[in-house]
């Protein structure tokens, strides 16, 4: 049994260090080493291309040559006395390299048994410890798998038996350390609801956490209603497109905008505390009386038909964009009022706006409302996630988009449902329109919390009866 390694960790800043062979594994090597800051020789009669780049780049110095017994203590960059090269333009040996403050601090051997044994030879005659690839019983040190932050530096390594092992253990460490990416719309809400997240990460975990915002299909095209031109999928194709290449490791989504349908491979990893699920009325900056003169902008059907019980005089006119997109053009003067939901003034710290809250009973929200919904991808580990998760707004989420997903009911549709769970007892209500007809009807339903998704689909087939759809 090979015996234990004790790990040491050297200042590199300044040090010289000597790496013979210009091959694949001195590559590596000199790779790694760069970042600490030390003087690198290679010599080589030969480098690979990255090597040569280096050399180009005069960030290392190549002794272009075969290592030959007897002239390491003549090679090198010496401390303020610039490139050596190990010889002089005459080709005897560089002024000053026999000095003894130009020894090397390391040597790392990475070329053959035969040359590897022999560089580790001279170096240790001369006190220097030695590294030697091709044979771990010749070296002095071992060179670790390391894994960096910009805090931490970690150094991994076996017995030399199982470099599998060690090279899997790094990978999975640097996976726990870099940061979270989570991707979010480049609106100033969805900013604010993906920092929700990011928070409660930061605190829990001590990882740092990034945000990857970006405009989707959905944020650009504002002059058409959402199913004309293909629905809420449209606020999330860039985000999936994002997690599914890597570049994010998280997606925050209002719950209400993620489509009900979402792929096997993006599973959504659990959902957030609801926050206020109404919607309310919000009057132009400064006006206490409502205008009604003028339309109310509104884009979705559920409010339209549900507001439209409550205030029949009123007429509507379409509005889209993010929220402060609408308030903007709410107050120059383009509609009397919006109706807009109380969870993304809140969050935007805009309660002051509201007119006029609508409760649940008037106007029943649409299905996740006030939730924020985080997905992720198959397959990986996000235990780091589950103290945020909230179980009441988890069965709350499936039983109202399991009403709507049977009822086929997409961004536009005039569906709505809302549920929630008080001493054990769901109670689901929902309200379902009949686009043939013109008909709609509104009903609940109360049970079992863990029946959440069943009780969804019993309530929707109930209101497909009442509507004569069945």
């Amino acid at each position: 049994m090979s015996a234990k390694r004790f790990p040491l960790f050297f200042p590199l800043e300044g040090k010289r260090i000597l790496v013979v062979g210009g091959g694949s594994i001195a590559s590596r090597r000199v790779e790694s080493l760069l970042p600490f800051g030390p003087a690198i020789t290679v010599w080589s009669p030969a480098l690979s291309p990255f090597l040569e780049r280096l050399a180009g780049e005069e960030r290392i110095v190549w002794k272009k040559g075969v290592y030959r017994p007897g002239e390491m203590g003549q090679s090198g960059t010496l401390p303020g006395g610039g490139l050596s090269g190990g010889a002089s333009p005459d080709g005897g040996p560089a002024d000053g390299a026999s000095s003894p403050e130009g020894r090397y601090f390391l040597v790392l051997s990475a070329v053959s048994r035969q040359v590897d044994r022999e560089v580790c030879r001279e170096a240790r005659g001369q006190g220097i410890l030695c590294n030697a690839a091709s044979d771990r019983m010749l070296c002095d040190f071992y060179f670790p798998a390391l894994v960096e932050t910009e805090e931490l530096v970690l150094g991994l390594a076996g017995d030399g038996t199982n470099h599998k092992m060690v090279k899997e253990a790094a990978a999975a460490l640097r996976r726990q350390m870099r940061p979270i990416r989570i991707g979010s719309r480049e609106s100033r809400l969805a900013v604010i609801q993906s920092e929700l997240v990011a928070d409660y990460l930061r605190q829990h975990t001590g990882r740092t956490v990034e945000l990857v915002t970006m405009k989707t299909t959905g944020d650009r095209i504002l002059d058409r209603k959402l199913e004309e031109i293909g629905g809420k999928g449209l606020f999330v194709k860039e985000l999936d497109r994002a997690l599914l290449d890597g570049r994010s490791d998280l997606s925050v989504h209002s719950l209400k905008d993620l489509p009900m349908e979402v792929p096997a491979e993006l599973p959504v990893l659990g959902f957030s505390r609801r926050e206020d699920p109404r919607d309310v009325l919000v009057l132009p900056e400064g006006c206490r009386e409502w205008d009604k003169t003028k339309p109310v902008g509104c884009s979705s059907r559920r409010r339209t038909l549900q507001f439209s019980q409550l205030e029949p005089e009123v007429t509507f006119a379409m509005v889209r964009g993010n929220v402060l997109t609408r308030l903007r053009k709410l107050d120059e003067g383009q509609y009397g009022a919006l109706i807009l939901a109380a969870a993304g003034l809140k969050r935007l710290g805009l309660e002051h706006r509201i007119s006029r809250y609508l409760s649940t009973e008037e106007m029943i929200p649409a299905a996740g409302q006030g939730i924020l919904a985080v997905q992720g991808r198959a397959g990986e580990d996000y235990s780091y996630l589950e103290g945020y998760f909230d179980p009441e707004a988890a069965w709350a989420a499936q039983a109202e988009r399991a009403f709507v997903r049977t009822l086929d009911g997409g961004c536009s549709s005039p569906i709505a449902a809302f549920a929630t769970v008080q001493e054990g007892v769901l109670r689901l209500r929902g309200l379902h329109y009949n686009e043939a007809t013109g008909q709609h009807a509104v009903e609940e339903i109360t049970g079992a919390p863990e029946e959440a998704e069943a009780l969804g689909v019993r309530l929707a087939g109930t209101l497909r009866k009442r509507l004569g759809e069945v």
